[in-house]
């Protein structure tokens, strides 16, 4: 009998055990079906083959191949080498020369991994025949030897890749085969692609691929980016077939080093919901108004400046605006401004550029932070009030240093700062304030790109998560006042085909002129406006200045803005769209905040407009318009 119950309990036991080997396997099976119908299911824009761009990087490389070979023979300084014609050699090159010694084997394997190998310095072709060449050894002192080798050093080559010209009627993803294409080059072990977005440049240059391959440009591309050769990819359809053709061109010279076309019909196809994730989104659409007037003010000076903050830690905000020398602290009620206190400095040595309110040493009350030129140098401070007091205490004296507090959708202040250089008025990377020990320090770097000819410089400049995953993209105005979004290798994902900014201020601490005018060392920078991305309601924007200038601000010195206004962006998980520019009035934008109401109940947009006098540098001889509107949240 207990055999019998032992025997059914093995059955029983058995079946469960096969009914769950079952279970898995159909598991396993439906996992394996859903992982071949997503790479099935991929979209034509991911699906593109490697073997087209195999094919064009393996004929690149075959251009550039290592060269090796023998020294067959010795004549005083003279030396002949196993080198010929119709190989990948030529008058004037200079290879390795190389003894070689024993023989090495694998201590485990056994196996023979090579011969020891020593430097003796370096030859220089001086012919090539048709069964061997000549040459000599550089340094008089080696003494070469038959049998010693020769071989071309490590090659390590620079690419741009130019944005592809497609005349075929089949969309294609134009970025995301230059994308490709990058990759693809960067994969081989002696190519390099930088972080430069050579079609922007062209851009930013108004240049085309004839004119940018002429030498004077080529210098000056050469001024910002370190490259070898310029990749130009063109798509064609022949005989309904697509044929994706090159030109590889050298950058020294602008010289065709080869032209080729490869027949392929896996180029990745464009999908416009996805194009601005993969791409570089260029363009926005504007959908609707959404500011409702409250009122203005008119002040009889220039603002130079103002930024709002809780700076005696009431739990209400104060508005802190700037002119050349003054400090000016309001309230705000109605729409009007009601001043509550002022500090003031020597007018005739101080010229106040920036100020920037926030919490950095976390006592409850917002500091004010005063960027101030004084002559040829900064000597910025910090400003607090005094607990239960009137009047201010300076917290942080006669600073050689820019200030710029950014908070993106509301985020704890950070206070940005960079230095002033000797004969350019920024010098090297933006770092972070802290407060530590009772003192204000410089900390660590700001995290920005390493993007081959750009400088980064604090103003019109943050950094924000976009995409949700935890990683900032860098967002600026560029010297162009195009709007960019580099991402954290430095590729731009986005780049505005509309301006924004052209701010008529000018920054040109450091720059030495002569009595003409003509700038002997550095180049004054043009100010750039904050970038302020907020929350409203349930959604995010990023809001920006819109000054509209005669002949789009070419020449650096002499942009005259006629009116201004406000941009919204709306921030989607495929870039911006434009959501509202509100209407244009009379002078430039010279600051913006928008305050958020409490209980997601919508924000106050505050714009501060001036109307200024060029010919004169007094502070009197402008005028600025403070308004305020309210922006409902949905």
């Amino acid at each position: 009998m207990t055999d019998n119950k032992n025997t059914l309990s093995e059955r029983k036991s058995l079946l469960i055990d096969i009914n769950l080997i079952k279970k898995l396997k159909n598991k396993i099976l439906k996992t394996s079906l859903i992982v071949i119908f997503l790479m099935v299911s991929v979209g034509p824009a991911f699906a593109q083959s490697d073997a087209t761009l195999d094919r064009i990087v393996s004929q690149i490389e075959s251009l550039y191949p290592p060269i090796e070979g023998y020294v067959i023979a010795v004549e005083g300084s003279g030396l002949t080498l196993d080198l010929k014609r119709g190989m990948a050699v030529k008058k004037g090159d200079r290879l390795k020369l190389i003894r070689y010694g024993r023989e090495l084997f694998h201590p485990v394997t056994k196996k023979k991994v090579g011969r020891k190998e020593t430097d003796l310095g370096e030859v220089e072709i001086l012919e090539v025949r048709k069964d061997f060449s000549h040459a000599r050894a550089t340094n008089p002192t080696v003494l070469p030897k038959e049998g010693d080798g020769v071989r071309s050093p490590f090659q390590k080559l620079t690419f741009l890749v130019a944005p592809p010209n497609i005349k075929t009627r089949k969309k294609l993803d134009a970025d995301r085969l230059r994308y490709n294409l990058e990759k693809k080059l960067n994969e081989n072990p002696r190519f390099e692609v930088p972080a430069f977005d050579f079609g922007l440049w062209m851009a930013d240059e108004k240049l085309n691929e004839t004119t940018a391959l002429k030498p004077k440009n080529l210098s000056r591309l050469k001024r910002k980016v370190d490259a070898d050769l310029i990749l130009i990819p063109n798509v064609r359809t022949t005989k309904g077939k697509m044929v994706l053709s090159y030109r590889l061109v050298s950058t020294k010279d602008g010289s065709l080093q080869k032209q080729a076309k490869v027949l392929s019909d896996d180029l990745p196809a464009q999908e416009a919901r996805r194009e601005s994730r993969r791409g570089t989104q260029t363009s926005f659409e504007a959908k609707k108004k959404l500011f409702k007037y409250i009122d203005k003010e008119q002040l009889p000076y220039e603002v130079v400046d103002f930024d709002v903050g809780d700076i005696n830690g009431d739990g209400k905000n104060e508005y802190v605006l700037i002119d050349r020398y003054r400090v000016l602290i309001y309230r705000l009620k109605k729409g009007k401004l009601r001043k509550i206190g002022q500090m003031k400095v020597n007018k005739a040595i101080n010229h106040f550029m920036g100020v920037d309110v926030g919490d950095i040493n976390g006592n409850g009350r917002d500091e004010i932070f005063v960027t101030n030129r004084m002559g040829d140098k900064l000597s910025s401070f910090a400003l607090e009030t005094k607990r239960g007091k009137k009047g201010f205490n300076h917290v942080w004296k006669d600073v050689n240093l820019y200030f710029r507090i950014i908070r993106p959708f509301g985020a704890k202040p950070t206070l940005l700062s960079q230095s002033p250089g000797y004969d350019n008025p920024f010098l090297g990377p933006i770092k972070k304030v802290v407060y530590k020990n009772r003192r204000y320090m410089q900390g660590q770097k700001l995290n920005t790109p390493d993007v081959h000819g750009t400088h980064f410089i604090l103003y019109g400049l943050t950094q924000v998560d976009l995409s949700g995953n935890k990683i900032k993209d860098t967002v600026i105005l560029d010297n162009s006042y195009h709007l960019r979004v580099y991402s954290p290798n430095g590729r731009v994902v986005v780049k505005s085909d509309d301006y924004y900014g052209h701010d008529p201020r000018l920054i040109d601490i450091g720059v030495k002129e002569d009595v003409v005018g003509v700038v002997q060392q550095g180049e004054p920078v043009r100010y750039k406006n904050r970038l302020q991305f907020v929350k409203n309601g349930s959604q995010r924007f990023l809001v920006l200045p819109k000054n509209y200038t005669v002949g789009e601000g070419f020449l650096n010195r002499l942009v005259i803005v006629e009116n201004s206004g406000l941009a919204i962006l709306g921030v989607t998980r495929e870039g911006f769209e434009k959501v509202f520019e509100s209407n244009k009035q009379k002078g430039f934008l010279g600051a913006f905040r928008v305050v958020p109401r409490k209980g997601n109940a919508g924000a106050d947009v505050h714009i501060l407009r001036t109307e200024k006098s060029f010919i004169s540098s007094d502070a009197s001889s402008g005028m600025s318009t403070f308004s305020t509107y309210f922006w409902k949240a949905e």
